[in-house]
């Protein structure tokens, strides 16, 4: 993973030096590659072992370099602003229908959003990480994902059929064509997201999205899945698929899902701040899984 010096300082006061600091985690127990100089303050890439979830993030290592350094952390607290005159729940529907697959999602609507290139600063962040930039919308939940460590993902939401989404199994030699063009063929043990009657597949579970429910430049509506995905399901749809993802990594390793419903709030604050619209009231929020 590759953490981003700068970004770690909006969690910590931290005065360590990038090489310092990559010393420090090293002598923890974190293998470090390389610390690399660059404009924002210099990026160490770790290695984060299997069994520590929880440092796939900024917020997650930010959580290491303060017991290390015994420095105070600063909470994620998003407080987006929502419509006093529209609700989520009627907006959006969802129907968990395998829930030993997927135990939490959880949605929220924004409407009226722009959609264009993202600010310097965030895409900076972004590419000194090593994710591309698309536009704000998509760079917003890939900014969340990498800052709290819970995948997220982003539908065209005028393109998502009855506005109704259903989690259930694939289906034996079901086909979905993926955000990066290709048709893939699924399999009953791992779980797709889908639409209206739940007859179309808009996405694979805790992988990769669709192409058809896409964000695009003249998308105006937005919905936003944060959602949690069962860890050994995703690591056999991986190994499947041969489908490796920002994603996939952080849910086949055990993600929190008592995240899904902070990082969908946070996402929901950063896409206000960089594409304007209107946040409709409430979340959407099934948690079968929930203790």
């Amino acid at each position: 993973m590759k953490i981003v010096y700068n970004w770690l300082k909006d969690f910590l006061d931290l005065t360590a030096t990038p090489q310092d600091l990559a010393s420090r985690l090293a002598l923890s127990g974190t293998n470090i590659a390389s610390v690399e100089a660059q404009p924002l303050g210099g990026v160490i890439d770790a290695e984060v072992t299997s069994n520590r979830p929880d440092c796939l993030g900024v917020y997650g290592i930010a959580r290491e370099v303060g017991a290390i350094f015994k420095l105070p952390m600063k909470s994620v607290v998003p407080k987006p602003v929502e419509s006093s005159a529209a609700k989520t729940s009627d907006a959006v529907s969802v129907n968990i229908q395998a829930p030993e697959l997927c135990g939490r999602f959880t949605a929220r609507v924004i409407r009226g959003v722009r959609i264009q290139p993202s600010p310097a600063w965030l895409r900076e962040r972004l590419e000194a990480a090593g994710v591309a930039s698309i536009s704000n919308v998509v760079d917003a939940t890939n900014y969340v994902l990498l800052e709290l460590g819970h995948p997220l993902h982003a539908f065209d939401y005028d393109l998502v059929r009855n506005h109704s989404i259903v989690v259930r199994r694939a289906k034996p030699q079901e086909k979905i064509k993926t955000l990066d063009g290709i048709e893939r063929t699924l399999d009953p043990s791992f779980s797709v997201v889908c639409d209206g009657d739940g007859s179309r597949a808009v996405g694979i579970g805790g992988i990769m999205g669709g192409g058809e429910t896409e964000i695009s430049f003249s998308t105006k509506n937005v919905l936003i899945e944060c959602a949690w995905f069962e860890p050994i399901a995703i690591r056999r749809a991986t190994r499947f698929l041969k489908l490796h993802t920002e994603a996939s990594i952080r849910f086949s390793r055990g993600a929190d899902p008592e995240m899904a419903e902070l990082a969908s709030r946070r996402c929901a604050e950063l896409i206000l701040q960089l594409a304007g619209g209107e946040l409709l009231s409430g979340v959407v929020d099934i948690y079968h899984g929930k203790r």
